[in-house]
């Protein structure tokens, strides 16, 4: 990962953080709002007790009803100030505070002091607000809350209404005013703590699984997740494509393995059954490559879920092909050097015993001459091969290339230039090596001479973009191949001809993927047909 990507994905979890907690403000501060309407709404309803039963506002009902009535209200306006957040937090928090220590302190004055109890509620309040004010603030509120009490206390011995002795328990319960908001802001300070750790480590996990998630989507296995019953949790997006499921499929319901694909679901409840067994590969999918399935279980006990692996053997075929075909490559290579010093040394012996041999050995000498020169043709083409990987790719314009080489070929072939008819785009160009795109079509050149009728226009060059794919089309007048030979065209050392070698097409289209390009026959143009396309990709890349 890049280092400006990972300052933002830290940058994205920290801002996911401070938005869940701030969500987690709101929402606590919309809860203390709701027990602020509960305890005004009874503290209403006591009001209608019986005057002599009434627990509170003794000395003046009327006004104690009133600050009731302010109370509930206030809180109920508060209601969808909260839910539609048109005040800052911190502002509603202090209202809210603020307004329980006014309206709680003036029902105090008519229900007796301290004595009435009233005060416990200042008390709740305070150490409940702990979860949505700051330490400093709260101290703030609480001294102010204490403040009030006292101030409450003082008033009623100056009206006479409560005594001297109850000053004495005002204090102490200010005291009890600081010990729980002390002690409420200390657990709260914990749990803030704790809460931002664990989202935290949620932020990471989320982030984890992300991450996870696109390696494993990555991945050219298909991975597959089952739980207990052998049904699919989760699987990539390569097992996705294998099974036919849209990507949100799992995300609404769970499909069972059984209904998709029953073998594999044979295999799990053997692999239950015994975890040494290895199983043979699968056809799946709409191509029918085959997959070798491998399961792992999530935990020591197999019953309770497992992963299967969808082992691409055709990937596996290829890489063992292309480790082989390298070290045959460097195999011929080598032996074609050592191959062609003699056999130079023959071919030149032989001519100079034609030119000065008698009639009787002519033919032999004829004999030793041509089959040398097949023996070199095919030392060329191995070579060739083994060059496969040198490649050196640049922008080649084709009408301009085609054009010459036509021209070249022509000259070299001593063929006349009315055999060839190009048919040309002006704008065509491709992504390629120069000399292995003049070998590829050498070999199909010859070919189509060799098949065709040698008459004018018989052979037909084509170039051309289709679908924003460049290519290049080789065309003669002949039958084409036959259907049953037309899977073999591209196998080494397959040959219709008595000269040939049989590695001219495998060659070319060795050389065409080493140039991110595909060399294939096309059966349904009722000729001998050749295309090669070109990746609009593989341009990109060698720029």
């Amino acid at each position: 990962m890049q280092p400006a990507e990972r300052d933002w994905q830290q940058q994205w979890q920290m801002h996911s953080v401070l938005e869940a907690r701030r969500e987690r403000g709101w929402n606590q501060l919309a809860s203390l709002n709701s027990y602020r309407v509960v305890v005004a709404f009874v503290l209403i309803l006591v009001n209608f007790i019986e005057p002599r039963w009434r627990p509170f506002g003794q000395s003046n009902p009327a006004f104690f009803f009133l600050c009731g009535g302010l109370y509930l209200a206030f809180s109920l306006v508060s209601v969808p100030l909260i839910y539609r957040r048109w005040l800052s937090f911190s502002l509603q928090r202090s209202i809210l505070i603020v307004s329980d220590i006014v309206f709680i302190t003036l029902m105090m004055m008519v229900s007796g002091g301290v004595r009435s109890g009233l005060g416990l509620l200042l008390l709740i309040s305070l150490a409940s607000s702990a979860l949505v004010i700051e330490g400093r603030m709260l101290m703030f509120y609480t001294a102010l809350a204490a403040t009030a009490m006292l101030l409450t206390q003082m008033i009623g011995v100056a009206t006479h209404a409560i005594g001297v002795t109850d000053i004495g328990q005002a204090g102490l319960l200010g005291i009890a005013f600081f010990a729980s908001s002390g002690i409420a802001w200390v657990m709260t300070e914990r749990n803030r703590k704790s809460e931002a750790l664990a989202d935290q480590q949620a932020a990471d996990l989320r982030s984890m699984a992300q991450i996870n998630q696109l390696v494993i989507d990555d991945m050219q296995d298909g991975v597959i997740v089952l739980d207990g019953e052998g049904r699919i949790r989760q699987a990539n997006q390569r097992a996705r494509d294998l099974l036919e499921l849209p990507a949100e499929a799992l995300q609404d319901k769970l499909f069972p393995l059984q209904a998709r694909l029953p073998v594999l679901s044979q295999f799990l409840e053997q692999w239950r059954r015994n975890p040494a067994m290895r199983f043979e590969a699968v056809p799946i999918g709409k191509t029918g490559e085959s997959y070798l399935p491998r399961f792992i279980a999530v935990t020591n006990r197999r019953v309770m879920g497992a992963v299967l692996v969808l082992e691409d053997l055709s990937r596996v075929r290829e890489a063992a092909r292309q480790m082989k075909l390298a070290a045959l490559g460097r195999l011929t290579a080598n032996m074609a050097h050592e191959i062609r010093n003699p056999l130079s040394s023959i071919s030149h012996a032989s001519e100079l015993l034609l030119e000065i041999g008698e009639a009787n050995n002519r033919r032999l000498l004829e004999i030793i001459v041509k089959n040398t020169s097949r023996i070199n043709r095919l030392i060329s083409d191995v070579m060739a091969l083994s060059r496969r990987d040198r490649i050196q790719r640049a922008r080649v314009e084709l009408p301009r290339f085609l054009t010459d080489f036509v021209e070249e070929f022509c000259h070299s072939s001593e063929m006349p230039a009315e055999t060839f008819q190009l048919q040309i785009v002006d704008s065509a160009s491709i992504c390629f090596d120069p000399g292995h795109l003049h070998q590829v079509m050498t070999n199909l050149c010859a070919n189509a001479i060799r098949h065709g009728s040698g008459k004018a226009g018989s052979v037909r060059i084509q170039c051309g973009v289709d679908r924003n794919i460049p290519f290049i089309s080789v065309m003669d007048d002949g039958p084409g191949v036959p259907g049953e030979l037309q899977s073999r065209l591209f196998e080494p050392f397959f040959t219709t001809e008595s000269s040939g070698t049989g590695l001219g097409l495998y060659i070319s289209r060795e050389l065409c993927q080493a140039n991110a390009a595909d060399l294939e026959y096309e059966p349904a143009s009722g000729c001998g047909h050749f295309r090669i396309a070109v990746q609009e990709s593989a341009c990109q890349e060698s720029k």
